[in-house]
């Protein structure tokens, strides 16, 4: 297999409070694709003030690889937005975070692997460094935060505004939970909502937690009332008039942490981690031990993944820390392909077709051509044929928890088992490293699961508002539950009314919506 280096690429993880990973972006309309084109149509429309030509790309830092140069210096030379920051609202904020020092060690012990390389791309495009601290108010720096709108990732990006900036869902990816594909995707749909509101941030910042369209609409009704349009004077919803407030409150702390009795851990100013091109999929579970990782750190850094392996058609980028870079290639150059390529094989039963094959295993006939080299549709009872593996033994397994256990009982049998748990004979044989023919004994520990060292990070609780209409089995369409697990969760019965406006504790999968 060959290996590509992208640049290097490092970030910092904060992790705040629970309330804030609600982000409410409306769809963008497909001209978002074109943001300067469609920005500029919008203003027409609206008879706004024209949108000026955009500044050139502001200067980097002096020297700001420099591994020697501290990196909250580098940070601080630059910040832009400093004139924003009086306001009895954020004031409010800063009331709480002052003195805070647990938040801030919380968010910066998450934040280091993700915020170099943010800081480097919004350098890279002359965008206030400011923006960098977003993920704090977004997500709390977690890439496997997941709201009850749907929106996930580091940067709560809702599935419509996702799609028309290019970040691609399946039931193997999620781009919106992809540390650098997000991240691009973020910048540019914030420059294209800077430039739509004519160069205004705080307007933007309101437009990409409550949708464009809110914030236009404030503004109109703010002018036929003869009303000033700025941020603080509009008529928005209650978290985004807070959204923006406590972003710029944050801000505020990290340009003077003395000042408000806290102290912000220190950030290496150097890459935490590269991104490695490769050719062909790969078992997750084996990439972290080629490079003598622990799973969860491989997760942390590549949470797009929703299977122990990366997409069958790609993208096969794989985040590893920088250290960690090499000895994975010298690894993955001298193993066999069959070590860590999760590739499995299947055999052509009567009635079965490409179609039906790509379908059931959730690969496309392309992915089946390819991979074996077929220029026919035409298939053969007794056939073998490679198909794109995820890591796990069965797709029923990987959503099971991987710390589940069978205790064996007299009389017990592998069969039994197996169907009282819903897996194969062969799983249970995997799994616990069993021989045709293993007797069991009383009192010995079965495992149900492959380990599947993402699943605690992806399985997420979601305070969910009741809505009008809402019934037990629309909720559960939605979130992809069951109506029972609802019920349990909840202490409710199938009999009772649901109310608009009731809290319903979920826990949800985020791999699975």
């Amino acid at each position: 297999m060959k290996i590509r280096f992208a640049l290097p690429v490092v970030a910092t993880l904060l992790f705040g409070c629970a309330g804030q990973t609600h982000n409410t972006m409306e769809p963008s309309s497909p001209l978002a694709l074109e943001p300067e084109k469609m920005a500029r149509k919008l203003l027409v429309l609206d008879n706004l003030v024209p949108i000026p030509e955009p500044d050139p790309p502001a200067q980097f830092f002096p020297n700001s690889a420099d591994p020697s140069i501290p990196f909250w210096e580098r940070f601080r030379s630059q910040m832009s937005l400093v004139e924003q920051y009086r306001h009895s609202r954020i004031d409010r904020h800063l009331r709480w975070f002052t003195g805070n020092q647990t938040y801030f060690d919380r968010v910066m012990g998450r934040g280091h692997k993700y915020i170099y390389h943010i800081l480097g791309e919004i350098e890279a495009r002359g965008l206030p460094v400011e923006l960098a601290l977003l993920p704090i108010v977004e997500s709390a720096f977690d890439p496997f935060a997941y709201s009850h709108s749907h929106a996930a990732g580091l940067w709560q990006f809702i599935p419509s505004t996702a799609e028309v900036y290019g970040l691609k869902k399946d039931w193997w990816y999620d781009g919106r939970r992809d540390i650098v594909a997000s991240t691009e995707a973020a910048l540019t749909y914030l420059t294209y909502l800077h430039d739509l509101f004519d160069g205004d941030w705080l307007l933007a910042l309101a437009a990409y937690n409550s949708g464009q369209g809110n914030v236009r609409r404030a503004i109109k009704r703010n002018r036929r009332a003869g009303k000033p349009a700025d941020f603080w004077s509009l008529k928005l919803p209650k978290e985004t008039k807070a959204y923006v407030p406590q972003l710029l409150a944050i801000a505020k702390v990290f340009q003077d942490p003395d000042h408000y009795n806290v102290s912000i851990p220190e950030v290496a100013n150097k890459p935490f981690f590269t991104a490695l091109e490769l050719d062909n999929q790969i078992n997750l579970s084996k990439a972290a031990e080629m490079a003598a990782i622990e799973g969860e750190l491989l997760a942390e850094l590549n949470p797009a993944y929703n299977r122990l392996a990366t997409h069958p058609e790609g993208p096969h980028r794989l985040l590893l820390p920088v250290e960690k870079a090499g000895p994975f290639s010298e690894a993955l150059a001298s193993l066999p392909a069959d070590y860590w390529r999760p590739n499995k094989t299947y055999q052509v039963k009567k009635g079965d077709s490409l179609y039906t094959i790509a379908r059931r295993h959730r690969v496309t006939i392309g992915q089946l051509k390819a991979l074996n080299n077929l220029n026919t549709n035409i298939l053969q009872i007794g056939q073998r044929l490679q198909l794109p593996g995820f890591g796990g033994a069965s797709g029923l397994a990987e959503n099971r928890t991987p710390n589940a256990r069978h205790l064996v009982k007299q009389g017990d049998t592998l069969w039994q088992i197996a169907r009282l748990h819903r897996v194969s004979v062969n799983e249970l044989m995997h799994w616990n490293q069993l021989k045709k023919g293993s007797m069991l004994q009383p009192g010995q520990e079965l495992k149900l699961a492959e380990n599947d060292f993402a699943y605690q990070k992806r399985m997420k609780k979601v305070n969910y508002k009741v809505r009008r209409g809402d019934s037990l089995s629309r909720i559960a369409s939605k979130f992809n539950l069951k109506i029972n697990d609802i019920l349990n969760w909840n202490a409710i019965d199938m009999k009772g009314y649901l109310m608009p406006g009731q809290r319903l504790t979920l826990f949800v999968d985020i791999r699975n919506i």
